[in-house]
């Protein structure tokens, strides 16, 4: 099966917690017995400061896009977030958010943490050194221009547009940086 792009402009948003920002579902894995996604991949607006929405048997990884500052605190920890560094943490423990800096997007990857793991790794995106995406990675666009190399042709990528592996293996090439996500099952 062909890879085909995921416009980020074109998937649907609605809002997340008590109105503290938008949320953009990107791809989700298979259900589990209480009808909850396996693993999620979502990027979201922190429009203001307030609790995060806790997720049950679910372990995090935020990664700030776009915003200057985001501090986290994570079960009485705070974490001072800056663009594209990942923080990996469970989801079922507090988390509240602090802009001190205004308004920050994050890209978030969400599993549940008896069936699948994740990766989340920042890559610099080169014109002639591309990453090839298999079945279960995902590459998003955090900034830079880049296009993505398919049986049918190059597509030209905008800002979190995401790009699915698959046993074709699709290509990236650009300049900038990309968040290359993994899901895999545990055994």
């Amino acid at each position: 099966m062909e890879a085909s792009i995921l416009s980020f402009a074109a998937l649907p948003s609605r809002s997340w917690g008590n109105n503290a920002g938008r949320v953009k579902d990107i791809a989700s894995g298979p259900a589990g017995p209480a009808g909850i996604p396996g693993w999620r991949l979502a990027a979201a607006t922190i429009e203001k400061s307030g609790p995060f929405t806790r997720f049950e048997d679910m372990d995090r990884i935020t990664l700030p896009v776009e915003g200057e500052l985001l501090l986290l605190e994570v079960d009485g920890t705070e974490h001072a977030m800056e663009r594209l560094r990942p923080l990996r943490y469970p989801g079922d423990v507090p988390a509240h958010a602090s802009l001190p800096t205004g308004e920050v997007t994050v890209l978030n990857t969400f599993v549940d943490r008896t069936r699948f793991g994740a990766a989340v790794m920042v890559v610099e995106l080169s014109k002639k050194n591309a990453p090839a995406l298999g079945p279960g990675q995902f590459l998003v666009l955090l900034q830079g221009s880049a296009k993505a190399m398919l049986d049918a042709g190059s597509q030209e990528l905008d800002p979190l547009d995401t790009v699915p592996g698959s046993e074709d293996r699709p290509q990236v090439l650009g300049r900038g940086f990309a968040a290359v996500v993994s899901f895999y099952e545990l055994d």
